[in-house]
């Protein structure tokens, strides 16, 4: 059953080994040259599922990989079941902010690690047992510069003011977390995500 078709990979619902799975697959793009279409999809199946490991290894709880097929093209996963962040925040009130919180905390824990999700949006977030699970790292890679971290939260940022009335209530929570995980670190980044929103205003 297809879940999402998206710019660049479709989701379907599937099984593995009697599992509920999700199958990820990455469709070819026409306009590419067939032999490096095929080795960019290759690479990029590599990179999410290095991501996804490196991930689970620093603390964030990702899905489990099941299956990786650099020739297909497609990767096999645990299907979570939840609310997304996004879901769970539109509720409001507390539980609200405890999850704006979590969030805070795993974007520390990915950028400890040297990994920028780049599309670190509550609706890549599942909320499971009151901790986050991190989902969809086709656009990451691993940079451990404040630019590249701050582009990562002003991303977050950008998606909460654009969804959500209580926005700079949960971007603060997000903070707090994110503070309470990278340590002094955290300043630069925070930094840096108002010197991006400065350069947005005068561009």
């Amino acid at each position: 059953m297809l879940l999402k078709r998206g710019a660049e990979a479709e989701l379907r619902r599937t099984e593995f080994l009697g599992r509920p799975a999700v199958e990820k697959y990455r469709t070819p793009k026409r306009y590419r040259l067939e032999a490096l279409d095929d080795e960019l999809r290759r690479s990029r199946i590599r990179t999410e599922a290095r991501l996804m490991a490196e991930a689970r290894a620093a603390g964030v709880s990702v899905p489990i990989l099941y299956d990786i097929d650099p020739i297909e093209n497609k990767i096999v996963m645990e299907f979570i079941e939840g609310p997304t962040a996004k879901e769970a925040l539109d509720r409001g009130g507390a539980s609200a902010r405890r999850i704006a919180r979590a969030i805070g905390r795993v974007a520390g824990r990915l950028h400890r690690a040297g990994i920028v999700h780049g599309d670190l949006t509550p609706s890549n977030m599942i909320v499971r047992g009151g901790g986050i699970v991190m989902i969809d790292f086709s656009l990451g890679g691993k940079d451990d510069g404040a630019e590249a971290r701050g582009v990562d939260l002003h991303l977050l940022r950008e998606a909460l003011v654009s969804a959500h009335a209580h926005a700079d209530d949960y971007y603060r929570e997000v903070v707090r977390g994110y503070r309470e995980t990278m340590g002094k670190a955290a300043e630069a980044v925070v930094r840096k995500v108002r010197e991006i929103e400065s350069r947005g205003r005068y561009t």
